[in-house]
């Protein structure tokens, strides 16, 4: 008998598998930092592992332990995504990139009514 190579959550058409995970955590950090040293130093911080943890998982060559992977998912949004997709909930990662409109629209308001004088600087 052959062994099983991966898994589905309920709700999931994914097949998961470490390597399928590795890699898409190692995208989004990617895609949010970069693939530079500074990228490392980053998740070092969030996360108190070595620069060689960080690297591996930036690179999506190993993948973080649950309570890691939760350390990130409250600093990066892209890995809450990941998160979410995983366990069958990727339209709950529209709330996030609402959230974060929302922020930026509040700002750019702020801005302009600076710029209007409605607001003391």
């Amino acid at each position: 008998m052959a062994p099983k190579s991966g898994s589905k959550f309920p709700g999931s058409a994914i097949e998961l598998s470490d390597t399928l995970i590795a890699g898409m955590i190692g995208t989004a950090l990617r895609s949010q930092l970069g693939g530079s040293r500074q990228a490392a130093k980053t998740v070092m911080r969030w996360t108190h592992v070595s620069d060689h943890t960080a690297r591996s998982w930036i690179n999506g060559q190993t993948s973080p332990s649950s309570l890691h992977l939760l350390e990130m998912a409250t600093q990066s949004e892209p890995i809450m995504a990941v998160i979410l997709k995983l366990t069958g909930h990727p339209s709950l990662a529209l709330t996030l990139d609402l959230a974060a409109v929302e922020y930026a629209l509040e700002k750019t308001l702020k801005r302009i009514r600076l710029l209007r004088g409605e607001i003391p600087e």
